[in-house]
């Protein structure tokens, strides 16, 4: 499978397509439903249009049957309201409405906290991965990973990830992560296991003479 970079066009059908692959995720922001199915695209369109421009974002093709976003550990996109305002992310933000961006906010800020202390050294961070519901077990996530997992070794670099149930820290340990530790973002309900891999790195054979 060849991916496709994700354009600036995908942002709002692929922020959908989150929503459904991590189906009430935030309901700790939102815990009334009707509210939640509503407001929880926005809270993935503000992250993915704040950080566009930084990341690396790849699709599987124009059906967006699945996602991967990464970013470099050296990127800092920028917190500002500047930032938020030509990223076009404070619109997403809006919608949310001030309570819940301030809760965003502080997820934010607690993540990249522990991210700065469980993976200290330059790295690749997986910001994103998901499959639409209806083509998992397909292997979408597979290639998703496997095309910049190679490209990062080259790089001798490590990846660090945050994610959720034991199906998924099982799926992440194929690709070789490791548990690096667990954390609950405060006031909420919100658990995530944080996991790292190291580089593979392949020696190459001394040519023969």
């Amino acid at each position: 499978m060849t991916l496709l970079k994700m354009e600036k066009e995908h942002i709002k059908p692929v922020s959908l397509m989150l929503s459904r692959a991590f189906k009430d995720q935030f309901k700790d922001i939102f815990p009334v439903l009707e509210e939640r199915r509503v407001k929880e695209p926005y809270i993935n369109e503000f992250f993915i249009r704040r950080d566009y421009s930084y990341s690396r974002a790849f699709i599987t093709s124009p059906k967006l049957e699945g996602i991967a976003v990464w970013m470099h550990s050296n990127v800092n996109p920028g917190r500002s309201y500047w930032r938020m305002l030509t990223s076009g992310a404070i619109w997403p933000a809006i919608k949310m409405g001030r309570r819940a961006f301030r809760k965003v906010k502080k997820f934010g800020q607690h993540s990249r906290r522990m991210r700065k202390e469980l993976a200290p050294a330059n790295h690749w961070f997986l910001a994103a991965l998901a499959v639409d519901p209806q083509h998992q077990g397909k292997g979408y996530g597979s290639n998703l990973l496997n095309e910049m997992l190679s490209n990062i070794d080259e790089e001798g670099l490590p990846c660090y990830l945050e994610t959720r149930g034991e199906k998924n820290v099982s799926m992440y340990r194929h690709f070789g992560f490791k548990v690096v530790g667990e954390f609950t973002i405060p006031n909420t309900t919100f658990d995530l296991v944080a996991m790292l891999r190291e580089p593979n790195i392949i020696k190459k054979r001394p040519k023969r003479r």
